[in-house]
């Protein structure tokens, strides 16, 4: 996945967790999509100060994923609901039961 694609999905998740700051220059840098420069301009501070900002609220939407796991469950049970779909469509009931009751228990286990 595009890198700030994810990072939009990281915030989506652990952006109340960083400080309003670090929430301000992603959202900038991410959904606005404005340049290091333009950032730097708009905050009056410098270029340098955005890119290390930025470098360090990414670590730490990236420490919060490798703790807490959302994002990739959330990958998980998308890719199994797709393919108990795909089981359905193809008239494989039994097998999408099967897909989408091992995903529970998954889910169940923490996994």
């Amino acid at each position: 996945m595009e890198r700030s694609a994810r990072l939009n999905c990281l915030m989506d998740f652990y952006g109340p967790l960083l400080t309003e700051r670090q929430r301000r220059l992603l959202q900038l840098r991410v959904e606005e999509d404005l340049s290091l420069s333009e950032i730097a301009e708009n905050l009056s501070i410098s270029r340098q100060a955005v890119s290390e900002a930025l470098q360090k609220a990414e670590a730490q939407l990236n420490r919060y994923e490798e703790r807490l796991g959302l994002y990739s469950r959330v990958l998980r049970t998308e890719g199994a609901v797709r393919a108990a779909i795909a089981l359905i469509e193809q008239d494989q009931k039994n097998e999408a039961l099967l897909a989408l009751r091992e995903l529970m228990m998954e889910d169940e286990n923490g996994l």
